[in-house]
């Protein structure tokens, strides 16, 4: 349990005056001005307040406004980014496949698979040409056992 005591120094009361204590300021009178017919009618404080609503307002719809159209553009967007990812997977499908029908192209041409299936087909393999020199009339190449 302890005591407070109050510390500070007042002179209210103890009837000295001299350094301690400051001499009253004298008081001043505000004149206020005149008052105006439209602060007459309105009021002071109803006169001040009424512009500031339609300013705030338009301030709430710009802002409004911006994030409607920041969302839609968010919106776009992602819109593409999802047909963007489409288009894409389906360039690698589209190489996979071209891959493999050059692999199988390939295939097809080589001579020794178009032989195998000529013979499968009744076909027999063709003799050695034989060349006509029309300048001296003779026949050259492989004439075989026919000459």
């Amino acid at each position: 349990m302890g005591t407070k005591t109050d510390t500070r120094r007042t002179t209210k009361g103890r009837g000295r005056t001299g350094a301690g204590t400051r001499p009253a300021a004298p008081r001043r009178t505000v004149r206020g001005k005149a008052p105006t017919a439209t602060s007459r009618s309105a009021g002071a404080a109803g006169a001040s307040r009424a512009p500031k609503i339609p300013f705030v307002l338009l301030i709430l719809c710009l802002l409004g406004g911006a994030l409607a159209g920041l969302l839609m553009l968010r919106a776009l967007v992602v819109e593409e980014a999802y047909a963007i990812e489409a288009l894409e997977a389906q360039n690698q499908e589209m190489s996979y496949e071209e891959q493999r029908l050059e692999k199988s192209v390939a295939h097809l041409e080589t001579s020794d698979r178009i032989a195998e299936e000529a013979e499968g087909l009744g076909m027999q393999p063709g003799e050695a040409p034989l060349f006509l020199d029309l300048d001296n009339g003779e026949i050259t190449g492989d004439a075989g056992s026919d000459d």
